[in-house]
């Protein structure tokens, strides 16, 4: 095997995060009232990416819906107890340029109460549904450091129709707010072309691109010295997935396209990389002026 930074043979791992939700949280089209009508998968199909992580030997952080630590109390210290990282992601699955500064803090406060009472380790990093810190919402930022957390995971240096900054560092960096607070941003993993940032490191992107990519993106990303960020999602690991009607053929790929690629892609990257929590990367990160500075606005 090649060696590069991240791999089984390298100093530095990459980061492995999973946000914990479940399939009717990330579908648009269910409306939250209609949330307790729908079936709950979150606690089988989380406890089948545990034992993957496992039998691997690999640590993550997870990113917590706090709807899902309500409902289901007894997940968070199974998580814990299994030598992962707990992480807020708010607690109702909003986009957070939708909502006014007072939702938004009053949605974070209600999950870290919530992930606070259940976690035995202190709850540092946060991540937005659908990375939807943009540039409609730079505020949400200080709300963030005003929390007390230390780092961030939520700006997607890409573009979307429904997320990204694709000027923002594709490394990790020092976010210096608008007022002056900092935070340090783990950016999801992306490929810069001449034409655009190409996402290749999770959700839709990793179960449809192809795994001689996947490793070939992660071990370019080795030898630059950077660690790559990875994400996963509980409902990804479910084949038999509840389907929604109606929806149209982006959303359905979105969804459902190759829901059955996880089973076989994560034990092989889990095989072939090292991976941590993003809270012992946040601790072995370069501080002061080796890491980049970077302002959303």
């Amino acid at each position: 095997m090649e060696p590069a930074i991240g791999n089984r043979q390298s100093a530095m791992p990459n980061a492995l995060t999973v946000d914990v939700e479940d399939w009717y949280h990330s579908v648009l089209e269910i409306e939250p009232s209609d949330w307790p009508r729908c079936e709950d998968r979150v606690v089988p199909t989380t406890e089948r990416l545990l034992a993957c992580l496992e039998a691997a030997g690999a640590r993550a952080t997870f990113f917590v819906l706090g709807h899902v630590a309500e409902r289901h109390p007894e997940l968070v210290p199974a998580i814990e107890g299994r030598g992962h990282e707990i992480a807020c992601h708010g607690y109702a699955h909003r986009l957070a340029y939708t909502l006014k500064q007072s939702e938004f803090r009053d949605d974070l406060r209600r999950s870290l109460d919530l992930l606070g009472a259940q976690a035995r380790g202190a709850i540092r990093g946060y991540r937005a549904a659908y990375w939807s810190i943009t540039r409609r919402c730079p505020w949400a930022l200080d709300i963030l450091a005003e929390a007390g957390l230390a780092y961030d995971s939520s700006i997607y240096p890409t573009r979307t129709g429904l997320y990204g900054v694709p000027d923002a560092p594709r490394q990790p960096f020092l976010l210096r707010t608008a007022s002056g607070r900092e935070l340090v941003e783990f950016p999801p993993s992306v490929l810069r072309f001449p034409v655009r940032n190409v996402p290749f490191a999770g959700g839709i992107y990793l179960r449809l691109l192809p795994y001689w990519f996947v490793r070939w993106a992660l071990r370019r990303f080795g030898r630059s010295g950077r660690p790559a960020l990875v994400y996963i999602h509980p409902p990804e690991f479910d084949p038999a997935k509840p389907r929604v009607g109606g929806l149209s053929l982006p959303r359905r790929v979105l969804h459902y396209a190759r829901l059955g690629a996880f089973h076989v892609k994560v034990p092989r990257l889990l095989a072939e990389f090292a991976f941590a929590p993003l809270g012992e990367l946040l601790e072995r990160l370069p501080r002061g002026r080796e890491l980049p500075v970077w302002t959303l606005q």
